[in-house]
């Protein structure tokens, strides 16, 4: 052999450069990124879950604080009647707000503990009221899923004076 055909015979394999991936690096790529996502994908989507569940807990520890809050407002004023069954008229301003009364604690209605904790039906939440088991009162729950009926606060007047406000939690569809 001549010291060309040397020559030449090492130039033509150095030009060879493999590019790209092959089959199978592609294939081990999807089924890594397969088992990621079976393992990732219900962690988020258990997040809306969560966050409705924190929500609604938000709501039912603001609305036994802001009852506590008005009613120890309403039992100090010497304008308030604690004793007083639920009316328009039986008012107490609270933080600028003017909330009505039934028995010293806000009513179950927008004017009542929905002012009292400052929310408002609308973009986050859906208010309704409910009647059940000779009951009735305000319902909360998150708006954009209004139809979920296990994810919702709700809260009743007292009956009478010697009577506390009812709070309910259902959240366990949320």
């Amino acid at each position: 052999m001549t010291k060309e055909s040397t020559i030449s015979m090492s130039k033509t394999t150095s030009k060879k450069v493999v590019q790209g991936f092959t089959l199978i690096e592609l294939v081990v790529v999807i089924i890594v990124l397969a088992i990621l996502a079976v393992i990732a994908a219900p962690k988020f989507t258990s997040l809306k879950a969560d966050a409705y569940v924190g929500q609604m807990r938000g709501v039912s520890g603001a609305i036994g604080s802001a009852k506590e809050l008005v009613h120890s407002a309403c039992i100090i004023s010497q304008d308030c009647d604690s004793t007083a069954a639920p009316s328009g008229t039986n008012t107490i301003v609270v933080q600028g707000e003017r909330i009505t009364l039934a028995y010293g604690y806000p009513r179950h209605t927008e004017a009542g503990i929905a002012r009292a904790i400052n929310i408002v039906d609308g973009d986050d939440f859906k208010i309704t009221t409910f009647t059940s088991a000779g009951r009735s009162g305000l319902r909360i729950r998150p708006a954009a899923d209004y139809s979920v009926n296990d994810c919702e606060i709700r809260y009743s007047e007292p009956l009478n004076a010697i009577e506390q406000p009812l709070i309910e939690k259902d959240i366990a569809g949320c």
